[in-house]
């Protein structure tokens, strides 16, 4: 057997088996290839025919057939089957073609696409061979760590990107080098690694083995997360949590928490500040860490600063190059700052009210959760800020004066009670000035409340602009002030000192008071006491200086005046009148004169005012303006109100018996009277035990008295007016009513305050307002009344200006109710040939 013959068979054998295993895996095809699977098959078909023609040749005895045997036929058959053979297998091949390069090009965009998923991560791709060099590292990672990528290969990653050690001592070198040998052992790691400007960023890392990296040679992929800012926030809660420890602590808790808060951050500088002025230009920093101890008290003006702008909120973070934002801050210079990032203290009505920041000498990068840090420690320190205020708000409310600022009595009676034990020890003398100021009474009826408050301040504000840092001026309530003076060595210096300041007290309260486009004038009255010579105990000396003042009130007012034993007969004298006077109802001691309202056109008598006197079994008849004030100050105005009431409901009755021509009696009210809730039942239970007609009874209240507390004043008033009563506005024109407000009242007749009746025919405003007042009440349609008229000028004047009725000495003076029908009959001798 030739070898010619063994190789054709060889040849025939493998062909019939690959035609078998394609017809065989035709099943297996998908349906698009099936065509293509038909065409290799058929040229496989072709190919064994061809070669077994080929086989053939090896027999000669074939020969005799027309394509076997060594023939020329079989060879050109043969070729011929060769032939199509390779075109049905092309074919085949060609309609694979498309199919591979779509692979191909899947393959390569595959590949594209894992690079860009690797250099776009918002992590770090890093590859270093078994030597503990870089072999590449993506884009995140140059970002992060602050190289190029050609900067970093070939580099060792201990001392590039990891240090020998960390911040706390960790040894970073060893755990690399432990990694690089037993990668199977560190899967997972976290460690300290460093940036290229030094910056010091904790990354997570999973680490895995390549058998086979580039040049076929081992490789370490490690995959790393920044977790830095989880970090920060761990120092943060680790932070807040040792700071809160303090809060009870002292006044260096916050300055702590400054020092955690730059710790956290791992910078330099941490500060918080506030306001220092109320124009809010300036700041004063409250705590300050500068990296070796905790600073405070410096202030500093916002011009030109980063605070300014956060606390615009115009910027927040400026992570380098800060200078160049701000070259004018020499502070910030001088610190050698780079890089900022501060946010808004806030109190809880949501005011902002300072600022909080950290700073560095090195450029700063924060990720979005390092900087919410920040507003945690803000919210910390705006809540301790608050804590403390409100800490200082219950102090002060306890000791000071909430109007004027002023240490209250509290704390007056403890300064004073250790400036006695002061002066006790070494032999010294104190003063007490007791202060009250004079017509204070006539600001607040005149601007109301509000305007008296006003006053007050600025009296205050007087006061300690006479006194010495050591002096003490202290609000005791209402219009009553309180100073005192210590250190003096003999009793001379303390007479002189004491004189010359009480001197200077009454001239600087003398000065006008501009309020609400107004002016006023008040004065004061001072009393003296000295300690030791009036006595040692600290509530006799107050007394004493109180009464001391009372007795330069009794002197005439505006002066003052020093403590001598004597005055406490004065006073107890005034005790002794108001004992006095709460028998003196029982004792039938009061009485009533009564004073006409006049027309003096027409000489009728409309009314008369009932006025009440006081027939003091010593002092004979005592006038109420000597004891309607204490009778207000004691309550007694009750009781004696009542008991006027009734005389005029009783008297009435008798006129109305005996036919006298008096139809109506005037009573004044007192503001007490007016809010008791019994004054409405007093008069109903009066009208109808005397069987009196509330018309006939009228009440007058004063402007202030009305627009003092409206609202519990006017529902009184219209339900007096509902029930009949007529109702006049005494002393109209020194409160502040406005014309609105009187449109709405039920207020039949306004009196004209005698005070601007007895201004007329002088120079000044007078004249034009009562005019004013003559006007409005007729536009109002009410009756205008001007009392105090004394002579024949003002009257002229009043009836020039409208008003007929008229009440005063001029017209008739107050007398006995026995007068009253004669003067009712007679003829006026006031009133002129033509009226």
């Amino acid at each position: 057997m030739s070898v010619s013959l063994v190789a054709d068979s060889l040849l025939v054998v493998v062909a019939v088996a690959c035609t078998v295993l394609l017809i065989i895996k035709r099943g297996g095809i998908s349906r698009e290839f099936q065509k293509s699977w038909r065409s290799i098959i058929a040229g496989m078909y072709c190919a064994n025919v061809g070669l077994m023609l080929n086989l053939s040749r090896d027999f000669e005895g074939l020969a005799r057939f027309l394509v076997t045997g060594p023939t020329d036929a079989n060879l050109v058959v043969k070729t011929l089957f060769y032939v199509l053979c390779m075109l049905l297998v092309f074919n085949g091949v060609r309609q694979w073609y498309p199919l591979i390069l779509a692979v191909q090009r899947s393959g390569v965009k595959q590949a594209r696409l894992y690079r860009k998923l690797v250099d776009e991560a918002n992590s770090i791709f890093l590859r270093w061979d078994s030597e503990g060099k870089i072999v590449s590292i993506n884009r995140f990672g140059e970002e992060l760590f602050g190289y190029s990528k050609h900067e970093l290969v070939g580099k060792p990653v201990v001392g590039t990107i990891v240090g020998e050690k960390d911040a706390e001592g960790f040894d970073l070198a060893g755990m690399i080098e432990d990694i690089r040998r037993n990668p199977e052992n560190y899967k997972n790691n976290e460690n300290e690694n460093i940036t290229r400007d030094g910056q010091h960023v904790w990354i997570a890392w999973r680490n895995t083995y390549i058998s086979e990296g580039e040049n076929d040679e081992p490789e370490l992929l490690s995959i790393g997360v920044d977790m830095t800012g989880r970090k920060l926030m761990e120092e943060a809660i680790y932070a807040l949590a040792s700071s809160i420890s303090y809060v009870e602590g002292g006044d260096d808790s916050l300055g702590d928490t400054m020092r955690h808060l730059a710790k956290a951050y791992g910078v330099r500088y941490a500060f918080y500040a506030v306001y220092a002025d109320d124009d809010r230009q300036k700041m004063r920093v409250l705590a300050m860490w500068n990296g070796q101890e905790v600073t405070a008290g410096q202030v500093y003006g916002l011009e030109g600063t980063p605070c300014r702008d956060v606390l615009a909120g115009t910027v927040d973070i400026i992570e380098k190059n800060l200078l160049e934002h701000y070259p004018d801050d020499s502070i910030l210079r001088e610190m050698g700052v780079e890089s900022y990032f501060g946010t808004v203290l806030k109190d809880t009505g949501g005011n902002i009210i300072g600022v909080i920041s950290v700073m560095d000498t090195r450029p700063m990068r924060l990720l979005e959760l390092s900087r919410s840090v920040l507003y945690v420690f803000a919210d910390r320190i705006s809540g301790e800020l608050e804590r403390r205020h409100a800490e200082e708000d219950i102090y002060r409310l306890a000791h000071y004066d909430a109007l004027t600022g002023l240490p209250n009595r509290l704390l007056f009676h403890d300064r004073l009670e250790q400036t006695i034990a002061h002066a006790e020890r070494n032999g010294q003398f104190v003063a007490l000035l007791f202060l009250d100021l004079d017509r204070f009474k006539h600001v607040n009826d005149s601007i109301g409340h509000a305007g008296g408050d006003m006053l007050l301040k600025e009296v205050a504000e007087r006061l300690q602009g006479c006194v010495r840092n050591s002096d003490t001026v202290a609000r005791m309530g209402g219009d009553e002030f309180i100073v005192l003076l210590s250190d003096f060595s003999t009793e001379e210096e303390l007479l002189q000192t004491t004189s010359v300041m009480a001197d200077q007290f009454v001239r600087v309260i003398s000065s006008p008071f501009y309020i609400e486009n107004m002016e006023f004038y008040v004065s004061v009255s001072i009393g003296i006491t000295a300690f030791p010579q009036d006595g040692s105990n600290i509530d006799y000396l107050i007394r004493n200086a109180d009464i001391a003042m009372y007795h330069a009130k009794d002197k005439g007012r505006n002066r003052f005046e020093y403590y001598h034993a004597r005055m406490n007969e004065i006073a107890e004298k005034r005790s002794r009148m108001e004992s006095e006077l709460r028998v003196a109802i029982e004792r039938q001691q009061l009485f009533l004169h009564y004073q006409p309202v006049v027309d003096v056109v027409s000489g009728e008598v409309l009314w008369f005012e009932s006025l009440l006197r006081w027939q003091h079994p010593q002092l004979g008849v005592v006038m109420p303006e000597d004891f309607i004030a204490l009778a207000e100050e004691s309550g007694l105005i009750l009781a004696v109100g009542e008991w006027v009431l009734e005389e005029v409901c009783r008297q009435l009755q008798e006129w109305q018996r005996e036919g006298v021509a008096v139809s109506m009696l005037a009573v004044n009210l007192s503001m007490r009277q007016l809010e008791r809730p019994g004054l409405i039942s007093v008069l109903e239970r009066l009208s109808k035990k005397y069987q009196v007609d509330p018309a006939r009874v009228i009440l007058e209240i004063t402007e202030s008295m009305l627009m003092e507390d409206p609202e519990r004043t006017l529902p009184v008033i219209r339900e007096l007016s509902a029930r009949g009563h007529m109702l006049a506005m005494d002393d109209f024109g020194t409160g502040y009513s406005s014309f609105g407000q009187l449109r709405h009242l039920n207020v039949d007749s306004l009196k004209i305050d005698r005070s601007f009746v007895a201004e007329l025919g002088q120079e000044g405003s007078a004249g034009s307002i009562v005019s004013a007042i003559v006007g409005m009440a007729q536009e109002l349609g009410m009756r205008v009344i001007a009392e105090g008229v004394e002579n024949l000028e003002q009257m002229q004047f009043l009836r020039e200006q409208g008003c007929r009725l008229m009440q005063g000495f001029y017209v008739a003076p107050p007398m006995k109710a026995a007068d009253c029908e004669n003067y009712v009959l007679q003829e006026k001798c006031w009133m002129c040939p033509d009226s």
